[in-house]
């Protein structure tokens, strides 16, 4: 498992877009239990809500937590925002009445700290 990285999520996007380009459907997280490296596209094509990219395992969207011993389902059960957090802080703005917070995420797949 990687270990904790604190980041903006401007810098975020910065080396997101340096390691997949200006695609944000393009942009892959490694799961930090299972390695399973999952893209936001992926989370689509599988017909997952994107938003969940980076911060769950595509495995929760094909059927892990209904079907656990199917060997044919990639992935695992894994989320950044359970009981252990995700590797990577992500410090998100302030935005109207909502002041400054964070949320956890997987590393970038590929990143020099994945």
């Amino acid at each position: 498992m990687t270990g904790h990285r604190k980041l903006t999520q401007a810098e975020l996007i910065a080396e997101a877009k340096k390691l997949f380009g200006d695609d944000p459907k393009t942009y892959a997280f490694k799961c930090p239990n299972c390695g399973d490296i999952a893209s936001i596209q992926g989370f689509i094509d599988a017909g997952a809500d994107p938003a969940r990219a980076g911060q769950e395992c595509i495995g929760r969207s094909l059927g892990a937590l209904t079907k656990p011993n199917l060997t044919n389902t990639r992935g695992c059960d894994w989320v950044a925002y359970g009981l252990f957090r995700g590797p990577w802080e992500i410090v998100l703005p302030a935005e109207g009445e909502q002041p400054e917070h964070s949320a956890w995420s997987f590393a970038l797949a590929g990143a020099v700290s994945e």
